[in-house]
Parts: C-alpha cells; sequence; structure tokens
C-alpha cells in the first residue's frame, strides 16, 4: 500500500484552517487505497489556528477509514522551517508528500487524487503543482508551481533541504527538481518533464480576512521581490561553488546538520556591498488607466522596502517584516 503524507503549514490561520480541513474531508483521495497522514504545522502562530486544526482533525476519525494526524506548533514563523520540519522530521517515510497552505480551500472533491494521479502517470515527473484560483476565480499559475498545493515524491522530497536563510520555499523546492539539484537549465528540465501542473484548479486563496489586509499584501510583495534576490545568489552557490547535481544535493545535506546557516551567512557577506534586487515593476501599456499607474507606484514602494530590507539583513522569515511586525 502506497504511503501519503499530507502537510499543511501556516502561520496565524485560524479562520483558514477549519475551511479547508472541512473541503479536506470531502477528497476522493481519503476514499483510495492508500496509508494516509496528515500533519498541521502551526509556525509561531500566536492564534487559535493549533487548537482549531485538533479540534477539525478530530472529525475525521469518523471517517470510514480513519486517518492518521497530528498538529505541531512550532516558535518561529518560518515556512521553510516549517517544510523542513514536515518532510525530515514530522512525516513518516512516505511514497509521495502533498502539501497545502492553510489559507486555501480544495474546490473539487477529485483535486488531491488528480495531483497523485499525475505523479503515477508520468514516472519522470518529480513534482505535481495544483493550479490555484484566486477569489475572482482566475488561475494564478499558468506555468509555475505554487507553494499553495503541490504533490512531490518521496524519493525527491527526502534529498531536499531548505537552507536558512531562503525566503521562498516553493521556488526553492520546484528549482532544485527541475534542474535536478542546480546541474541542467529549467528549460532542460521542462522538456524531461520533471515538473508539471493538473488540468483542472485543486484550491481557492484569497478568502481569509488577512488576505483583505493591505499591509499584508504589500508584505507579500516585498518578500517576492527579496525571494527573487536570495534565489539568483542561491542559484549561484549551487552552481559555482557546489558543482550541482549529486554533489551539490550532498553538500546541502551535510550542511543542514553541520552548518544549517551557512547560506545565511553567504547573505550577509554578500549583501553588504551588493543589496540591490532586480527592479521588475508591471508593464505600463497605452492606454495607461488609473488602476496600472497605482499598481507601478506600490511595486516601486515595495521594492524600496524590498532595498532597505536586504541592506537590513532580513533574510527567511525576517524577509516578511514591515513596520516591525512579522506576517
Amino acid at each position: 500500500m502506497k504511503k501519503v503524507s499530507i502537510g499543511i503549514l501556516g502561520y496565524n490561520e485560524e479562520y483558514g484552517i477549519a475551511h479547508l480541513l472541512d473541503s479536506l474531508q470531502l477528497q476522493t483521495l481519503l476514499q483510495q487505497d492508500y496509508a494516509l497522514e496528515i500533519i498541521v504545522i502551526s509556525n509561531g502562530s500566536q492564534d487559535q489556528m493549533a487548537a482549531m486544526a485538533r479540534a477539525k482533525l478530530a472529525e475525521f476519525d469518523q471517517l470510514k477509514n480513519p486517518i492518521k494526524s497530528q498538529v505541531i506548533e512550532l516558535p518561529i514563523a518560518d515556512k521553510c522551517a516549517a517544510w523542513n520540519h514536515f518532510i525530515h522530521q514530522a512525516a513518516d517515510v512516505a511514497d509521495y508528500y502533498i502539501c497545502l497552505d492553510a489559507d486555501v480551500v480544495l474546490v473539487q472533491p477529485t483535486g488531491l487524487e488528480e495531483l497523485l494521479q499525475t505523479l503515477i502517470t508520468h514516472p519522470e515527473c518529480r513534482i505535481c503543482g495544483g493550479k490555484v484560483l484566486n477569489k475572482r476565480g482566475e488561475i494564478t499559475n499558468h506555468h509555475f508551481i505554487d507553494g499553495k498545493c503541490y504533490a512531490i515524491r518521496g524519493e525527491i522530497a527526502r534529498n531536499i533541504y531548505i537552507p536558512n536563510g531562503v525566503i521562498a520555499d516553493d521556488v526553492y523546492v520546484a528549482a532544485t527538481a527541475l534542474t535536478n539539484w542546480y546541474k541542467t537549465t529549467p528549460e532542460v528540465g521542462e522538456a524531461k518533464g520533471y515538473t508539471r501542473l493538473t488540468e483542472k484548479p485543486v484550491v481557492r486563496s484569497g478568502d481569509t480576512p488577512r488576505d483583505r489586509d493591505k499591509s499584508y499584501w504589500i508584505a507579500c510583495r516585498k518578500r517576492t521581490i527579496m525571494a527573487e534576490y536570495a534565489q539568483r545568489r542561491l542559484d549561484y552557490c549551487m552552481r559555482s561553488i557546489f558543482g550541482g547535481g549529486d554533489l551539490a544535493k550532498t553538500m546541502v545535506l551535510k550542511l543542514a546538520t553541520t552548518h544549517p546557516n551557512w547560506f545565511l551567512a553567504y547573505l550577509h557577506q554578500v549583501s553588504r556591498s551588493d543589496f540591490a534586487p532586480q527592479f521588475n515593476p508591471p508593464h505600463l501599456k497605452p492606454p495607461i488607466s488609473i488602476y496600472q499607474v497605482a499598481q507601478f507606484l506600490v511595486y516601486c514602494y515595495c521594492y524600496l522596502l524590498s532595498v532597505l530590507g536586504i541592506r537590513n539583513q532580513e533574510f527567511g522569515h525576517l524577509a516578511w517584516k514591515l513596520k516591525h511586525r512579522y506576517w
């Protein structure tokens, strides 16, 4: 019997986790012939997310096929650390891992089953992303793996460890699988079919009260710009210093136990002389609307926040810092 471990990661998602677990109960995957476990990780939460998760998971005991589950509380709001904890410590050794953000809702009962079937049907595929809908019903990820929902093969996930200082967990995991631990280019990985997306949307996001907070949106944009900066430097380390491929994979896994802050130390060193991320504002195409101008100005503001954040060495979970608050 194949083993599937579902990891749900979130910070202050008391509202979101309740709706996600309600929708999870309706998934056809729960009725299939898999050994399933559900692990909810509340990383640094200050609300009742963990308590709500425990209450909702108790309802799974009433299902025809009871599912092993647990709720883990970590002290720091760091999703990368939560991902590492899920894969390398909390979960059983599984054939497949499914990663979900706690602020999404599954939109169709067959969504998670489609994720796994894609990996089963395409043995060359290492990671399959679920298409994500926004609150307007639009697909937001036509060409990339979104950390809100994806499935990854067990042997691939267990050989990935996210270094401390990385900001975007999903970008690192997907890029590592796609480029064979930075040995090849993304184009080669795509040609070999290492990553895929589901045909239909799997989750919807943007419906929680926090998603309507403008300061949260600004913090997200700042974090995205800084994440691109960190990922480019990580790409250099993996390719030019570690040599890519199996050697890079071995080095990162070894450093995870011997020098866990190696990449953070590298970022601190290079950011002293180079703290300018790439400037990629939205394009202003005529006719230019007030909305486009507003988008451009907001991006410029977030870009300046990112430059300041890099200068202050706010990497890892600190990239979310905004007005002395952590999101």
